[in-house]
């Protein structure tokens, strides 16, 4: 197989994320391409048939439409991107323990869901001409490099690792926003939740500006539902104030908005995420104002 400039943009994309479904490809790649992601699937099979995918386990069915299957970069897909000079995001390549992550659907959905907001966030570099994104990196990068703190208020804890579910930077006119992503599946009782707080917290008063190199930062996290997304606000008020940091509580966004049901534009720049100690929603970014830019 000849490996053209559209195959190349695929393994591209599927090595900057780790994991994808055709679905996600074809939002990324051909958003104007209203076919059901028959295109990206064409693509993505024969790139599979050729060797340079790995094509794993479908998805549990869902309501309406076919499972999807889940897309990684296989050994001679990561070999041909290396002799383009580009950087892996994963640093080795096991079949079998991928195919083992697979099998783990609340691991799996959970990862594709973080990629739904890491495309938009993606799609949002590529399509606004105020926005930049210079760095990403998704759980499997932070986890190389995960620190361990001492929860906040709580000195007889045992200390914690803090990985969230991506970090990226977006530079609105020149000016960075960064964000630390958590998706919630709903499935965390309060107790988890709010020493999930706690490490957060410590993480963004301790090691966080000096790994990172930033002075600014927004734990965004999305929620399956609007009942979830107030147990949570409310929980994570609470422990902010249990801990003495209710100043932070603009820190913590939350919002129930799926990055797939509307543009990356308004994902990010609508009034669409609620701080955890008001009603009132605001934006992830801000545009600059008129004669700024």
């Amino acid at each position: 197989m000849r490996i053209g400039e559209v195959d190349e943009q695929i393994l591209r994309a599927v090595n900057q994320f780790h994991y994808m479904t055709a679905g996600q490809v074809a939002r990324l790649l051909y958003p104007n391409q209203h076919d059901d992601n028959r295109y990206a699937q064409r693509r993505l099979r024969r790139l599979v048939e050729s060797g340079y995918l790995l094509r794993l386990r479908e998805l549990p069915t869902p309501q309406v439409g076919s499972a999807p299957h889940v897309f990684t970069l296989a050994d001679k897909g990561r070999r041909f991107l290396m002799a383009r000079g580009a950087r892996l995001t994963s640093a080795y390549y096991r079949p079998s323990e991928e195919r083992a992550k697979a099998r783990d659907n609340p691991f799996m959905e959970h990862t594709l869901a973080a990629v739904d907001v890491l495309v938009s966030a993606e799609l949002l570099n590529r399509q606004h001409p105020l926005v930049s994104m210079p760095r990403l990196f998704t759980e499997r990068q932070l986890k190389r490099e995960a620190v361990r703190v001492q929860p906040a208020g709580d000195p007889q804890a045992r200390p914690v690792a803090v990985i969230p579910d991506a970090w990226f930077e977006l530079a609105v006119a020149g000016e960075p926003v960064y964000v630390a992503l958590e998706l919630d599946r709903g499935t965390e009782e309060q107790k988890y939740w709010r020493r999930k707080v706690a490490a957060l917290t410590a993480w963004a008063l301790g090691p966080y500006r000096q790994i990172f190199d930033a002075d600014n930062l927004t734990v965004a996290t999305v929620v399956p539902t609007t009942t979830r997304r107030r147990q949570l606000c409310s929980w994570t008020t609470q422990e902010l104030q249990g801990i003495g940091q209710p100043a932070l509580s603009d820190v913590f966004l939350f919002t129930e908005t799926s990055p797939r049901a509307v543009s990356p534009e308004a994902f990010f720049f609508g009034a669409l995420w609620f701080p955890a100690d008001r009603p009132q929603p605001v934006s992830l970014l801000d545009l600059p104002e008129e004669g700024q830019s």
